[in-house]
C-alpha cells in the first residue's frame, strides 16, 4: 500500500511541478488537490442519484471514476505521519 501511495504522490507532484508550484508549497498543495478530488468525486455520483434510467456503460464509467478519484483524493489529502505526543 505504501508503494502505491508513493507512486500516486510522485505522479501528482510531477503534474504540479509542470504547472509551476514551488517545492516549498508542494505538501500543502497536494493536500488541497486531494480534498478537491474528493469533492469532485461526489459530483460523479449525482447523475446516478438524479437519473433513474442511465445506461449500464455510463453507470460503470461514473462508478469507476468515483472510486478512482475518491481513493487518490484520500491518499493525497490524509497524512499518515506519526503525531508526537
Amino acid at each position: 500500500m505504501s508503494r502505491f501511495k508513493q507512486q500516486v504522490e510522485s505522479i501528482a507532484a510531477r503534474l504540479l511541478k509542470r504547472v509551476g508550484v514551488p517545492a516549498s508549497e508542494m505538501p500543502e498543495t497536494l493536500k488541497k488537490t486531494g480534498r478537491g478530488m474528493i469533492l469532485f468525486s461526489i459530483l460523479l455520483v449525482v447523475p446516478l442519484l438524479l437519473a433513474s434510467h442511465v445506461p449500464l456503460a455510463v453507470t460503470i464509467v461514473l462508478q469507476l471514476g468515483y472510486a478512482a478519484l475518491m481513493c487518490t483524493g484520500v491518499i493525497l489529502a490524509l497524512d499518515d505521519g506519526k503525531k508526537a505526543r
